[in-house]
């Protein structure tokens, strides 16, 4: 005899109606059906549900979500969800569509194949002219610098400012110190180099170093100063180095920050005879200064005091 579940539910029904108890059927179920019986939980249950009344031998509708809630409506809400808010979490797509987490994030990995990933941070959004204006930059450097083109990389002078600190201050988890828990928590002086700082002019080619300007204390960049004085220091060592070549076949390579704009910069520069290559805006990547040397020169003066200051 086979020992199905309605098999046993119909055995149970029988003893119960006849006054046994419920551990009684439970002893005898097991030996009859042995590892086949039922939990004498089960038959408690049964017998329970019996004695209150109940004739049906199969179990009452249950109100419930259905086995399998991943079907093309919920994979199509889901998507629809996504696309709109891309930004969207797990939790607040289970509570919208009424599924489980595990749910959600099963269709949207195995069904849908995305993932979340963090977007980059960039400084500006650039508009469709600033693009095209890239653009045209970019191809006026190609077609001045190719194989047979007017014009040489070392042709190229280019300079830039920045602010050197006199130290370097270290970070807070360099201050974490063992104690014991009681007491007052330790407190350390936090130091204010960081305002000790001067701003630096720096200017070099392709075989190295030309101007290092450092600034008075206190001031930064203005184009009177950088006219009357970087300038004039550039302009000076390119005659120095290149005793034989006109300073009409310079190149210089700076940013468009505003004294560099200035109408005494324009005028002193085409004066000399010096062509200011273009560089569109918001674009920090063109000046091998920020790149290259200003990162190097401060790994080198970390945590070092200047000398000539």
């Amino acid at each position: 005899m086979e020992f199905t579940k309605e098999n046993m539910r119909f055995y149970i029904f029988m003893r119960c109606k006849l006054g046994e108890s419920a551990k009684l059927i439970h002893e005898t179920l097991q030996t009859v059906c042995g590892d086949f019986a039922c939990s004498y939980q089960t038959v408690c249950r049964w017998v329970k549900e019996f004695n209150e009344g109940k004739e049906s031998l199969s179990d009452c509708p249950r109100p419930g979500r259905l086995k399998s809630c991943v079907n093309e409506q919920t994979i199509a809400s889901i998507k629809k969800d996504i696309d709109e808010d891309p930004n969207i979490s797990v939790r607040k797509l289970s509570n919208i569509n009424g599924l489980s987490y595990g749910t959600v994030h099963t269709i949207i990995t195995e069904h849908l194949c995305r993932n979340k990933v963090c977007a980059r941070w960039i400084h500006h959004l650039l508009t469709v002219d600033q693009e095209r204006e890239r653009v045209r930059c970019a191809t006026e450097l190609l077609n001045m610098f190719e194989p047979h083109g007017p014009k040489r990389l070392s042709d190229i002078v280019t300079g830039d400012e920045t602010w050197f600190p006199f130290f370097i201050i270290p970070p807070k988890r360099l201050n974490g110190m063992w104690v014991d828990g009681q007491g007052d928590r330790p407190i350390v002086l936090r130091p204010g180099f960081q305002s000790w700082k001067r701003m630096f002019a720096v200017f070099f080619d392709c075989s190295g170093p030309l101007v290092v300007d450092i600034l008075p204390q206190d001031t930064t960049m203005t184009a009177t100063y950088y006219v009357q004085n970087v300038l004039s220091q550039v302009k000076s060592a390119i005659n120095e180095q290149r005793p034989k070549v006109s300073t009409s076949r310079t190149l210089l390579l700076h940013d468009n920050a505003s004294p560099l704009k200035a109408r005494a910069t324009t005028q002193l520069l085409q004066k000399v005879g010096i062509q200011v290559l273009p560089h569109p805006a918001y674009c920090p990547d063109l000046p091998p200064c920020d790149l290259c040397l200003f990162p190097i020169l401060n790994d080198r003066l970390a945590g070092r005091k200047f000398d000539r200051i």
